[in-house]
Formats: structure tokens, sequence, C-alpha cells
């Protein structure tokens, strides 16, 4: 009896230790994944209503190009699968009032975009269809030319005059003696519904040549750099698509700097630089709580999901 008592007694004490081993693993785990800051993972989703994503309940997610790198992250990580693949990107293509009118029929779930146009707002209501959005991060309106032009800052008032036809030439501006080629975005696209909102020229707008309006962010940003007298040339994009998804253009463009002020994230977050607005995500209103498109609503506009934003260098909120 004594020798069975102590054989329990020594499997007792090697389950506390173990129990202890695995604990104390644990804690170290957690530590250290918060030191480094990692993105969030799907094991930390779960206490949302117990809910865990798979690749069938796992919302359809889409929106503006520019967070096509947000939703690969998003994707990938709530459903711990490797980043290649991990979005449909079909889904990312085509302008921002798109994805809205795509969100208001149902083909999109859980929309991350820039600023809804006002064409977007009303096929919305002729739709009779809400929806409930919050903004997440900020981006910024900027404006490039040629690095062989010698102009490195415009006012927003030089600004607001080369697109209302009043200054036409860079030496206006104190560049060289040429022409300006003021590109212009398509009506429908996220970068001139911010373009629209932060300028504000009304139907001061000058109505550019048709080959000087551009249909997609990547068309304005090699229409710049491929300009026949580059040099003339004048855009505008937004901060991130440029900076982190086509960086490569800067080899042969830059980025002006506005009053002065030079486009960084910084100066994004603070507001010194100040041709900045908000970015989105929305999901259809009144969804029910354990909706999956809420549940993974509520994780990208919590700390998790704030983090993850910046993971991708994007500002967060």
């Amino acid at each position: 009896m004594k020798r069975i008592i102590a054989i329990l007694s020594v499997l007792i004490l090697m389950l506390t230790l173990f129990a202890c081993s695995d604990s104390k693993t644990d804690t170290e785990t957690t530590a250290a994944a918060e030191t480094t800051a990692q993105p969030a993972t799907v094991e930390e989703v779960k206490p949302v209503g117990n809910f865990t994503f798979t690749k069938d309940n796992f919302p359809v997610v889409g929106g503006s190009l520019a967070l096509k790198p947000f939703g690969q992250a998003l994707t990938s990580t709530v459903l711990g699968i490797p980043r290649e693949g991990a979005i449909d990107p079909e889904i990312w293509e085509g302008s921002t009032t798109y994805k809205y009118q795509q969100f208001v029929d149902g083909e999109i779930e859980l929309l991350l975009a820039y600023e809804p146009s006002e064409e977007a707002i009303e096929y919305a209501k002729s739709k009779g269809f809400e929806w409930e959005i919050t903004a997440i991060g900020a981006d910024a309106l900027v404006f490039i030319c040629s690095n062989q032009n010698p102009v490195k800052s415009l006012s927003l008032e030089q600004i607001k005059q080369i697109y209302s036809g009043e200054i036409t030439n860079w030496k206006q501006v104190g560049g060289n003696d040429a022409p300006m080629a003021a590109y212009q975005r398509n009506r429908d696209s996220g970068s001139h519904t911010l373009f629209d909102k932060l300028i504000n020229l009304g139907d001061k707008l000058v109505e550019p040549p048709k080959d000087e309006q551009i249909g997609s962010m990547i068309g304005l940003l090699e229409a710049v750099a491929d300009y026949d007298n580059s040099s003339s040339a004048l855009g505008y994009t937004v901060y991130y698509y440029l900076t982190n998804m086509e960086s490569d253009k800067l080899a042969s463009s830059k980025i002006l700097w506005v009053d002065g002020i030079e486009p960084t994230n910084e100066n994004i977050a603070s507001g010194k630089y100040t041709l900045v607005n908000d970015f989105y995500v929305a999901i259809p209103k009144n969804l029910p709580e354990d909706a999956p498109a809420r549940i993974l609503y509520n994780w990208i506009i919590s700390q998790q999901g704030k983090e993850l934003l910046e993971n991708e260098n994007y500002v967060a909120k």
C-alpha cells in the first residue's frame, strides 16, 4: 500500500511540474509576441463570440486598390494562410465608386475603401441600402512630377490655380519655361473624389484634354513618368499607393511638397501635411452580432486591427 501511495505521489509531482512548465512557456510566448508586435493571429480572433473563421465562412472582402495590401494581410492573418493567393485580385479591380456599387449589390460583404463619391452615395440611396462605416486610417493626396523638374514645392493656392487654368506654365511657380500637362483621374476614382474634397474647385476645375484624363492609378503614374516632355507633366495620386505599392515609379518621378511640408507618415498622422483624408471599413447596416462580416468588422476597428494596419505601413487611427 505504501508503495502504491509513493508511486501516486511521484506521478502527481510530475504532472504538477509539467503543468507549470507549460504555463511558463505560454507566458513567455505571449510576452515575446507582445514585445515584437506581431500581427494578430486567428487564435486571437476566436474569443469574439467564440467564432472561428474558415475559408467557407470568411466574408468577401474588397475595396479600393490602395487598401489591397491590408485586405491581403487581413485575410492571411485571420485564416492563418500564406499571403500569396490569400485574396482574389479581381475583387480589388475597378474604381472606388464601382467598389461601393458592388458592396451595395452584395458582391462585397466587407468593404475597405476611401471616401465614397456622390455617385456612390446616390447609388446606395436609390437601392434603399444603408451602410455602417468607421474610419480606420488616413492617407494623403499627393502631387507628382518628373524628378527632372526643378520645382520642389507648390502652395495649395498654386495647385488650385493650376487646375482652374490660371497657371499654365511651370515658370509661374519657379520652374522652367515649359507648358504644364496637368493630368487628372477619372471622375469615379477614389483619388479624384479625394481631389474634389481637398482641392475643392467645383465648377472651376478645367476639363482636361482626353489624353490627360487617366482611368487608373498606375496609368497616371506611368503617364507622368513617360510623358514626351516628362519634366512638364503633373499629376496626383494617394500617398500609400505610390510609396508602398509602386515605389519603383519614384526612380523617374518625385512627390512635391505642399506649402513647404513633405508628405510622410508622421506628417499625415499629425495633420502637418494638410491634404489628408480618412479611409474606411464598412458593412451593411444592422447586421446581427454573430454575422461573420460584423465579427470581422469589430476586429478591424479594435486595437488588433490597428496594429495590423500599422504593420502594413498605413497611418492608422
